[in-house]
């Protein structure tokens, strides 16, 4: 009989697999010359959000599978989202997001 996983061996492959998310999101975003740290560092869930992007946090959720009705489909560049009683929010893709963000920095700069 297999013996049972202990609670640290349970969800190792997930934290790992988030940690990944984390680390390639804040590489992407020095890519495009955006100021960017990981703020969650061995799972110590950082109470404001997982990553630091131009004084902004951002939560990292690392899935194996998304719902389809999430991505966008056709020719779609996003998917814009609500749930009853919430703000609506968009689904895009993180390098068009970061570069969105470069634009803006780079106009406060010149300002």
């Amino acid at each position: 009989m297999a013996e049972k996983k202990t609670h640290q061996q349970r969800g190792r492959r997930n934290r790992q697999r988030g940690a990944e998310l984390q680390r390639l999101a804040v590489n992407l975003a020095k890519d495009f010359n955006l100021e960017a740290h990981n703020r969650d560092r061995g799972g110590a869930c950082h109470p404001l959000g997982d990553i630091l992007i131009e004084d902004k946090y951002y939560g990292c959720k690392m899935r194996k599978s998304l719902p389809s009705y999430l991505l966008p489909e056709k020719q779609e560049i996003g998917v814009v989202i609500r749930a009853d009683r919430l703000k609506p929010s968009i689904v895009i893709d993180l390098e068009d997001y970061l570069l969105m963000l470069k634009l803006l920095k780079e106009i406060n700069n010149e300002e």
